[in-house]
């Protein structure tokens, strides 16, 4: 259990105790060097809990709680978890290919719609996958970005995966 004495506040996120955006991007970098070097594929989704700032604060704090439980219990052990900060979540799959992203981010937009909080958090998730979508790391977290902003327009509990316009 996170303790916020313990240390680790510095590279975790206060609410959800999950690695925060710092060790995302170091830990993005380190396997993308590792799926170039056995050319496997990786992809990033990336979760966003749709009219978060609508939200009172505790119902907020509530929010990324019950989502982050229900993404970890969704994906794989081996799966990187991590809170980006506000209202993102985002989750890097090892060896995952576009079509195994898009089976684990609606895995877990069914496993939210039955949580005990779907009548209140609802989330919008891009995928994005490389080498398909980018090459490094900060543009391929870019496109699974903009695939959420695409999804988000389109309406709730939405999941787009990048698009070629979408490379760097």
């Amino acid at each position: 259990m996170f303790r916020p004495d313990s240390g680790l506040d510095s590279i975790t996120d206060s609410v959800t105790g999950l690695p925060d955006s710092r060790v995302f991007t170091v830990v993005l970098e380190r396997k993308i060097a590792l799926a170039r070097r056995t050319l496997k594929p990786l992809s990033i989704i990336y979760f966003e809990v749709e009219n978060f700032d609508s939200f009172a604060p505790y119902i907020q704090e509530h929010a990324l709680r019950s989502t982050s439980r229900v993404i970890a219990n969704s994906v794989r052990e081996s799966d990187t978890i991590c809170g980006l900060g506000h209202s993102v979540l985002a989750v890097v799959l090892d060896d995952t290919s576009e079509a195994g992203a898009i089976w684990a981010a609606d895995r877990v937009r069914k496993a939210n719609s039955d949580a005990p909080s779907r009548d209140v958090v609802s989330l919008s998730a891009g995928v994005a996958c490389y080498p398909s979508h980018a090459m490094e790391a900060l543009d391929l977290m870019e496109a699974a970005k903009d695939a959420c902003l695409r999804a988000q327009a389109h309406g709730r509990g939405r999941i787009e995966v990048a698009a070629e316009s979408d490379r760097a």
